[in-house]
């Protein structure tokens, strides 16, 4: 490969060029196949060819050219699939990110839940000012922890949360 496998995400999958085992009746294509890592050889590996021959081990360099018309044919289907688990690592990657900041734990979760039933205002009526903010940034924080798993980085704090701030009590 043309890029540096140092510079791969072993946790990734990855689409790459492979030659034709060399075999006198083996058609003269290049092939695809997908280049994993593998934990026993503490290195990166290739399979059979998206269209289903063997080839050879080695992944060729991104820019070589892929000729084999059953692997083009493959090539879409993969790209979605592996486009979809990029998504997915992302989308782990910043659960725990929100996790580490604001953090998944359970009270944060249970004050979430009180919020989402509807009963907030009824619940934090008779609390004092400052266990009513104590509640409303646990609420908050599991909100920002769950628009993070969302990947919607840039929803607000639930609206009505703090409503006592606009009662203006």
């Amino acid at each position: 490969m043309s890029t540096s496998s140092t510079e791969l995400d072993p946790r990734r999958r990855y689409l790459v060029p492979v030659a034709r085992l060399l075999l006198p009746d083996e058609p003269d294509l290049v092939h695809l196949t997908l280049y994993t890592w593998n934990d026993r050889w503490d290195g990166w590996m290739t399979g059979l060819s998206l269209c289903g021959r063997s080839v050879e081990g080695d992944a060729l360099p991104n820019e070589t050219v892929v000729t084999c018309p059953g692997c083009e044919a493959y090539r879409p289907t993969y790209v979605t699939v592996l486009e979809r688990e990029a998504a997915a690592a992302a989308g782990r990657d910043r659960a725990r990110t929100a996790r580490a900041h604001a953090g998944d734990t359970v009270e944060n979760g249970a004050w979430h839940t009180v919020w989402l039933e509807g009963n907030w205002s009824w619940v934090t009526k008779k609390m004092t000012t400052e266990q009513r903010e104590y509640a409303a940034d646990r609420a908050a924080a599991y909100s920002a922890y769950l628009a993070a798993v969302d990947g919607d980085l840039e929803r607000e704090e639930p609206e009505g949360l703090r409503w006592w701030r606009e009662a203006g009590r």
